[in-house]
């Protein structure tokens, strides 16, 4: 179910020891991500994700420092605007943890439960996310809990009716991140309560809109790019009309789930890169939350 790649796109230099996975994504053998890896091997691992979508790297010793490095040789890395769980001295990483220090939680401990873009509630989403795992929730056998599970959101714009297609183009979906956090809020009321948005961070999430149908920078590859998460209303819409459109489209990216979905059981030096335009993701939180 991986696209091909886009016709007229530069062949990068080096080749990468590429494994694909099922039925999307693939692994990358070979690269040091803690070194100062040469030009062509970005461009190539650049091309890999337009290709994939979702890219692999097992065993890596990634420190704040070289993670901040390698992720900015794809462009600048947005600050989250919840800097409350940012990793101390690093603001440029969202730290996602269920341990506590006394009553606060250090890090966001349900982050990305429900699939979703991330940042899609922002102006200008970040082009690629980079999660790297440093320790893993386990169950009293040591099963490692947790997974993530991705989505092609092109893949899935791909096999639409073209009649859909022609009803969706256009179209705009209002992305509501203070509606999103209050209902966390109340979900998360004993376990984890995040604290309310401060009047600056409310200032810098207003609700916005983006287009129903995105389409992809480096390949032209359209995307659904609607999701339960934080996609409220179809501009133009009553929001009890624009519901039942939501959902289909929502429910066609990963369903059915043994046909679509990745899951991504990881292990402690994992880094897990992938195309936030292209895929959608959620982070399946069986893990308890103290």
């Amino acid at each position: 179910m991986a696209p091909d790649t886009a016709v007229g796109a530069k062949t990068p230099a080096t080749k990468l020891d590429i494994h694909p996975l099922k039925p999307v994504g693939a692994e990358i053998f070979g690269l040091d991500l803690s070194q100062n890896l040469d030009d062509d091997t970005i461009q190539a691992v650049e091309a890999a994700l337009n290709t994939y979508g979702v890219i692999v790297f097992r065993d890596q010793d990634l420190g704040p420092a070289e993670q901040i490095a390698f992720t900015q040789r794809f462009g600048d890395v947005p600050r989250h605007v919840r800097q409350e769980y940012a990793l101390e001295g690093y603001p440029e990483i969202h730290l996602i943890s269920n341990i506590k220090e006394g009553e606060r939680s250090i890090g966001s401990a349900y982050a990305g439960d429900g699939w979703h873009s991330d940042l899609c509630f922002t102006k200008t989403p970040a082009r690629y996310l980079v999660l790297n795992a440093k320790e893993l929730p386990r169950d009293e056998n040591g099963k490692v809990l947790g997974d993530t599970v991705f989505a092609s959101a092109a893949d899935a714009y791909d096999s639409l009716p073209q009649e859909t297609k022609d009803k969706i183009d256009g179209l705009r979906g209002i992305q509501q991140y203070h509606r999103r956090q209050a209902i966390k809020q109340q979900q998360r009321e004993g376990d984890h309560a995040r604290p309310d948005l401060t009047p600056e961070q409310l200032a810098k999430t207003p609700d916005i809109t983006q287009p129903v149908v995105r389409t992809h920078e480096g390949t032209g590859r359209k995307c659904i790019y609607v999701n339960p998460v934080y996609t409220f209303g179809i501009e133009g819409m009553e929001e009890k009309d624009a519901e039942p459109l939501l959902k289909m489209l929502e429910d066609h990216i990963v369903e059915p789930e043994a046909e679509k979905v990745y899951r991504h059981t990881w292990r402690e030096g994992d880094v897990v890169m992938w195309d936030n335009c292209l895929m959608q993701h959620e982070a399946i939180t069986d893990y308890a939350l103290p």
